[in-house]
């Protein structure tokens, strides 16, 4: 399992290479945007969750 960090890494690397496509140049870009930073939202989400109780192990 990847940890904390990676995982934290990854998601930075993702947001920038989508963010160099910026702005959506169609309605599907823009819905996959939306999607995919509500993605991005849920893991920061459990990731904190996860945290708060016991900390991040991998």
């Amino acid at each position: 399992m990847r940890s904390e960090d990676d995982i934290r890494e990854r998601i930075a690397e993702l947001e920038d290479a989508y963010d160099r496509h910026d702005p959506p140049s169609s309605e599907l870009e823009d819905e996959a945007e939306v999607a995919i930073l509500r993605a991005i939202e849920e893991l920061e989400w459990v990731l904190g969750e996860h945290e708060a109780e016991s900390g991040f192990t991998t």
